[in-house]
């Protein structure tokens, strides 16, 4: 099996068992200050990734970690189901590919934003009125600073770029004047 749809398929799995986005927003807190202990303690990273330690002892180890985290029951079961299936080498995949299989789950599409400086809040809520109209749904922001655009922005939908920047600009028009691409 790839890598990436074994790490689909357990994102999905976990946000799938979600009530509401506060529960999601919990456990991938959690997950994420769960892998900050991994970085921190190679021991408990190694005992948890190797298959020579039995999948009881990595179930105690957890409960262990859990207790002190305060960790949301989902969270706990899903660490237990990733070390029992030997699959900790993936968590960090697993970890990161979340909010995208959130969106999804939801039908959110996910749009970029690149801009040369931090846009106001209401800025913001415009635009994510607008794109909702123009998309017919919901959509997840990302914002991003980018000082190359020059001024202007950038709006991404997968791999379409929407480019409304200087520097957009001045590109296509070089492109035009002068034929280059």
């Amino acid at each position: 099996m790839k890598e990436s749809s074994l790490v689909k398929r357990y994102a999905k799995a976990l946000v799938l068992a979600m009530a509401d986005e506060a529960e999601f927003r919990r456990v991938r807190g959690e997950l994420l200050g769960f892998m900050e202990l991994l970085a921190s303690d190679e021991r408990l990273k190694i005992g948890l990734a190797t298959s020579l330690i039995s999948p009881a002892e990595k179930a105690r180890a957890l409960e262990i970690v859990s207790a002190k985290m305060g960790l949301h029951d989902k969270t706990l079961q899903f660490l237990l189901t990733v070390a029992a299936e030997n699959r900790m080498a993936y968590l960090a995949a697993m970890v990161q590919a979340l909010e995208q299989a959130w969106y999804e789950a939801r039908g959110i599409e996910i749009v970029t934003v690149d801009s040369v400086v931090e846009l106001s809040s209401g800025q913001k809520e415009r635009l994510r009125g607008n794109l909702r109209r123009a998309l017919a749904g919901e959509v997840a922001l990302q914002f991003r600073l980018d000082p190359e655009l020059v001024a202007g922005i950038r709006i991404g939908r997968g791999s379409v770029q929407y480019d409304f920047s200087l520097a957009g600009s001045l590109k296509k028009l070089r492109e035009t004047l002068v034929g280059e691409r």
